[in-house]
């Protein structure tokens, strides 16, 4: 039932936001399981942002890269500006400033 509801929710949507650590350099193994589960279809022809974060000085931006490939075998349309978080570990590095 929950991955039922999952898939109306993404259905609907005109465009996505993916969000994601930086693991090892690439993208986090449960979003591509979960992205896999649903297939294109659910996401075909539909505009995506990229944000990621990480420890480190790069923010994520390996995994970023990654990911923009991946989001296009998705069919998806992934926009050319990223946003990367640097030193996620950090206090207050997700605040406001």
């Amino acid at each position: 039932p929950i991955l039922n509801s999952t898939a109306e929710i993404l259905r609907a949507a005109d465009c996505f936001i993916v969000c994601t650590p930086e693991m090892n350099h690439t993208i986090a193994p449960g979003l591509t399981n979960m992205m896999n589960y649903f297939g294109s279809a659910v996401y075909s022809k539909k505009p995506s942002g990229i944000a990621t974060y990480s420890a480190g000085m790069w923010g994520g931006a390996r995994c970023g890269v990654g990911l923009r490939a991946y989001l296009g075998e998705l069919g998806c349309l992934p926009v050319s500006a990223t946003f990367q978080q640097a030193g996620a570990w950090k206090k207050g590095a997700f605040d406001e400033e």
